[in-house]
């Protein structure tokens, strides 16, 4: 899981992944490449290996990895952390933060009071050669002799991950993966890099192993929705395959009936109730059962043993002197009906982004007259007739007809937009309010430029949010808190009594070149 090819900045092509994949005789292999699914025509079985493929999305908060997604998204990732968990939701897959505790600060993840089901990588490839310190050196001297002993040899227990995931296990399911995030690359300068680790060598090294509740069919459709239903449900567990092969292993909670749970599955309290773990283990592996974080049992080889209540359980084996566990499962839930139902509403799916205040101030209603004028690049197309009397939600409405041109050397922004250059004060305010639907689903940039005179922008600075459209009319509300620049020169604040434009502008950032539709906009006001 978590593979990127060179696509985006991987530095293999996805054949060259595929053949590796299969070479390492992997059932499954996703392809996340950053911020768009070109892959997702590779989707479907290459010999025994079946491929799925996501995208790993650059927010303001870290990394999102989208896992499930059923299709391939017209538009683009918009780089905010709440679009992009809507995003995946929209497209009816499910998230997991990629590398939350990567030592590199712009890659790690700043907000994990984030609203939603999104899971965690418990353990990240990349985050791990960037730890290693002083080890990296030895790893690299021995790569070329034994390439999986010396990348085994950074790998460690990450404290810090467990010690998060104990915490937010207490209040909701939260998957938790291994991410490989393989590149087949180490970059050395910004043109020149090698072909390590490899993906041969990392595919070998750790697995996620995912519980399926049939055996596969060779239907790529039928097995791709078997395996994202188990991963989404948390039905798995990694295994550094590296140290021995881990596809032997178990962890269920028994019944005095007789019935079972595995990991991911939740149960109700009931008298009787114990843990086993073990299969296929390694001679003298010792098995350390935890509740709620802490230690409730150690056993070697195999572990059996009654639960003592409520709680969040799971397993890690350790082997040998090895600092890194061999096995980390997912969690198995035991709570009295009303926490379980909690439980399940903590990791609810996030609400539609619906506009929740009402204007106060009408700051055009787009009926007779507007003070937007549109603008495109010399490729695109806009049609200028921009205001129609029928189009609004009740009259008139400002339409935006488009076609995004394909970038050239000599013109690589392409754009559409509509502006309004009237200079407002809007400081009384907390925020905009509109209306939007379009012909299709549509990423747009809802801009408010201020006057700042440090800017290379003609003295103004963009602040900025997405707003996407649905075939009906949505009212959208956008607090003025949640804009954005990316203003080099920014001031660090947007200075609401001196605003210089307001911009509707779809450019390739937000949607594929090439695409076109119409976009119907309304009752733009203030609250």
């Amino acid at each position: 899981m978590h593979v990127h090819t060179s696509l985006s900045d991987g530095g293999g092509t996805p054949e060259e992944v595929l053949e590796a994949a299969n070479a390492a005789q992997l059932d499954f292999v996703a392809i996340t490449d950053h911020n768009h699914m070109d892959a997702f025509g590779f989707e479907g079985y290459h010999d025994e290996t079946l491929v799925v493929v996501g995208a790993e999305l650059s927010t303001t908060k870290g990394h999102l990895i989208g896992l499930g997604l059923e299709r391939d998204p017209p538009y683009r990732f918009s780089g905010d952390a709440i679009d992009g968990l809507t995003d995946i939701q929209e497209l009816e897959g499910f998230p997991v933060i990629a590398h939350p505790w990567s030592p590199r600060k712009d890659l790690a993840w700043t907000d994990f009071d984030l609203p939603g089901p999104w899971g965690l990588e418990i353990l990240n490839g990349d985050s791990a050669w960037r730890s290693a310190g002083a080890r990296l050196s030895w790893t690299l001297a021995f790569y070329p002799i034994n390439s999986r002993f010396a990348l085994l040899r950074i790998l460690t227990r990450p404290h810090a991950a467990l010690a998060r995931w104990d915490a937010l296990l207490r209040q909701r399911p939260v998957l938790g993966i291994y991410g490989t995030d393989a590149h087949g690359r180490l970059p050395l300068t910004e043109t020149w890099s090698v072909n390590l680790p490899s993906y041969d060598s990392v595919f070998g090294l750790a697995r996620n192993h995912v519980l399926l509740k049939r055996e596969p069919s060779g239907d790529a459709s039928s097995d791709r929705t078997a395996l994202i239903d188990a991963l989404r449900s948390g039905r798995s567990y990694i295994g550094i395959d590296g140290l021995a092969p881990a596809n032997g292993f178990e962890f269920v909670v028994e019944s005095e009936s007789g019935e079972r749970w595995t990991m991911g599955e939740s149960l109700e309290l009931e008298s009787g109730l114990r843990a086993r773990a073990g299969g296929l283990v390694p001679a003298g592996a010792r098995i350390q059962l935890l509740r709620n974080g802490e230690l409730l049992a150690e056993s070697v080889e195999q572990l059996k043993e009654p639960l003592p209540g409520e709680g969040v359980y799971r397993v890690e084996v350790l082997v040998d002197d090895w600092a890194v566990p061999w096995i980390l499962t997912n969690p198995i839930g035991v709570f009295d009906p009303e926490t379980l139902a909690a439980r399940t509403a903590a990791a609810a799916p996030l609400q539609a982004h619906e506009g929740g205040r009402e204007p106060t101030t009408i700051l055009d209603d787009f009926n007779a007259e507007t003070t937007f004028v549109g603008g495109h690049d010399a490729e695109s197309l806009l049609d200028e007739n921009i205001l129609t009397p029928e189009g609004g939600v009740e009259g008139g409405g400002l339409r935006m007809k488009f076609r995004l041109a394909e970038p050239t050397p000599s013109e690589p922004d392409v754009f559409v937009a509509l502006v309004s250059w009237e200079h407002r004060d809007l400081s009384r305010f907390e925020g905009m309010t509109l209306s939007i639907r379009g012909d299709g689903v549509y990423r747009m940039w809802v801009q408010v430029r201020d006057e700042n005179p440090s800017s290379a922008d003609d003295g103004t600075e963009w602040w900025f949010a997405s707003v996407k459209t649905a075939r009906d009319w949505r009212r959208v509300t956008l607090p003025f808190s949640k804009l954005r620049s990316l203003d080099p020169q920014t001031d660090g604040k947007i200075d609401l009594d001196r605003v210089r434009a307001i911009v509707f502008v779809i450019d390739k950032g937000a949607m594929k070149p090439g695409s076109h539709g119409t976009i119907w906009i309304d009752e733009l006001g203030a609250y």
